[in-house]
């Protein structure tokens, strides 16, 4: 595949530049953003023209675990698609009542209280309060909740940095899991193409076999080394021009560096600095990308390019790391 054209398509087709015109249609074009503050508020600021904390908080959107079982805000009418394609496995239950000590009857009985304790918005601490239960055994009961779709998240702080979380029982609408698979994976395919089925496999979090399965119940075409794209897409792939002038600022997790394997990722990072917007753990970090590509980082507002720059770049980033600062304070 051709990098260059590759960049260009996915910079257009994740909204970057700023280029969506609200955060629900942001939302919704890339299917979801990581939870966590600020990473959440961020990602949809880099695609938003006009966006603040006001417009945030406004989302119909909702927490729930899907790709890779990560915690995502996803857009409320089609969160449960996401969610149903992706359950966690039954070993994931077992592994975590153990680690919490908890029996099936034990469990029923909590998550009985939580239910109850929970149909208006609460912390950890005002459910412990609430419930009188130990703080670990209800981290582990909430947390399986949260994986059931019993539970949801909800911003508690005030600040767009905060990380402060409530818990607000829940009724996610039910879906077949293999189709909803499959509407994810016409998503995928739409907002992160093209793509190949090892791409969806990693972002998904499923196996090769379900990948596979899913993308098969679309029109697609497969282009050099396996890239697949939906057919309609075909001319907007090669009619797609390259970034001029842009720069982007995304936060850690942003769902542009998450949404492929490492050796998927060399339309917006070039292999000598690909491993530099990453931590140890394999989480994206802070990234600069200058005409969609990364061209350094900014964890904890530190600039640190990856080559020499011209005033005229240096001063562009330190407007959108202003731009972001203003933000964070709306």
């Amino acid at each position: 595949m051709d990098v260059e054209q590759l960049r260009a398509f996915t910079y257009e087709r994740q909204q970057l530049g700023r280029a969506g015109n609200s955060g629900t249609t942001a939302l919704k074009g890339v299917i979801g953003v990581y939870s966590s503050h600020p990473t959440a508020p961020l990602s949809l600021h880099a695609r938003v023209a006009t966006f603040d904390g006001k417009a945030f908080r406004r989302l119909d959107a909702i927490r729930l675990p899907a790709m890779r079982q990560s915690i995502h805000l996803l857009p409320a009418k089609t969160a449960h698609l996401a969610f149903r394609a992706l359950p966690a496995p039954a070993s994931d239950r077992a592994k975590r009542f153990r680690h919490f000590k908890l029996t099936d009857k034990r469990y029923e009985k909590l998550r009985a209280q939580l239910l109850d304790a929970a149909k208006e918005p609460k912390t950890q601490e005002e459910l412990r309060q609430e419930t009188g239960l130990e703080a670990k055994e209800l981290k582990g009961v909430s947390a399986q909740m949260t994986r059931d779709g019993e539970l949801a998240r909800v911003a508690a702080g005030k600040s767009l940095r905060s990380n402060e979380l409530k818990y607000v029982a829940a009724e996610i609408d039910e879906a077949e899991a293999d189709e909803a698979l499959a509407w994810l994976a016409g998503e995928y395919l739409r907002a992160f193409g093209p793509i190949r089925v090892k791409d969806f496999t990693w972002w998904a979090g499923v196996t090769a076999t379900r990948a596979k399965a899913a993308l098969a119940e679309h029109d697609t075409e497969e282009l050099d080394d396996g890239y697949l794209i939906v057919s309609e897409d075909r001319a907007a792939l090669e009619k797609a021009k390259p970034v001029k002038g842009a720069v982007d600022l995304l936060p850690k997790w942003d769902c542009l560096q998450m949404g492929y394997p490492s050796d998927g990722r060399d339309r917006f990072a070039h292999p000598d600095v690909r491993d530099r917007c990453y931590d140890f753990r394999g989480d994206g970090i802070p990234v600069i990308l200058v005409e969609g590509e990364a061209a350094g980082t900014w964890a904890g507002g530190e600039i640190e390019l990856f080559d020499s720059a011209t005033k005229k770049l240096r001063d562009a980033i330190t407007t959108r790391l202003d731009e972001v600062n203003a933000f964070l304070e709306t």
